[in-house]
């Protein structure tokens, strides 16, 4: 009987070790299992995170562009608008002048020589100007040191203007080469003839100048 009750106590013991083992293995795979599945959790987690924080990137970039688009689109609403409203003024001022009319101005002076393709009837030449200036005064004539307009009722213009390279005391780097004739504008308060000229061509072709000939700048209806 003792052999068999110690076999039958080996048995029960084998068995019991492998029941363990079993329970032990089990128990790690289960861990092992669980840590994978919190990995795989935090991992879906920082993909949500960077997935939902892409459109906000994407909104905000979509923005500044919409953002500039519309200072783009601002910008040259503006200068069409100014364009516009420049245009419609010199249309304006063309339709008014006429022949018979008396003109000072550098708009209407430039539309009247765009439109008649001469001066108005209150312009004389210089040579005309120094005569009428005399005969009016008693006095000769030395220089323009006083207003043509209120002394004498008329504006000076009409004279020759030649702008060539070849003759560099005369050649102006701003205007383009050629024969124009040249009038005074807008004397205002001023005590002599001013600084303020149109140069003209036939066919419209108008430059105006505010600094005596130094700078000019076309002039279109």
């Amino acid at each position: 009987m003792k052999p068999v009750f110690s076999v039958l106590s080996f048995v029960l013991i084998v068995v019991s070790l492998c029941a363990c083992s079993t329970s032990t293995t089990s128990a790690v795979v289960d861990d092992e299992e669980y840590s994978s599945a919190e990995d795989k959790s935090s991992s879906s987690k920082k993909v949500e995170s960077s997935s939902s924080s892409q459109p906000e990137e994407k909104k905000s970039s979509s923005s500044i562009a919409s953002s500039s688009s519309k200072k783009v689109e601002s910008s040259s609403s503006s200068r069409t608008t100014q364009s516009s409203s420049s245009s419609e003024k010199a249309a304006s001022i063309f339709d008014a002048v006429k022949e018979t009319g008396s003109y000072t101005s550098k708009d209407s002076v430039a539309a009247y020589v765009c439109k008649f393709d001469k001066l108005p009837q209150n312009y004389v030449g210089k040579s005309e100007g120094q005569k009428l200036y005399e005969s009016s005064t008693g006095n000769a004539f030395s220089k323009w040191n006083f207003n043509p307009w209120k002394t004498l009722g008329v504006m000076i213009g009409g004279d020759n203007f030649n702008n060539f390279a070849s003759d560099p005391e005369y050649y102006h780097s701003t205007l383009p080469e050629g024969n124009y004739r040249e009038a005074d504008v807008d004397y205002g308060n001023a005590t002599s003839r001013g600084t303020k000229r149109l140069v003209y061509q036939s066919g419209c072709v108008i430059y105006y100048t505010a600094d005596h000939y130094e700078s000019f700048s076309r002039i279109n209806f």
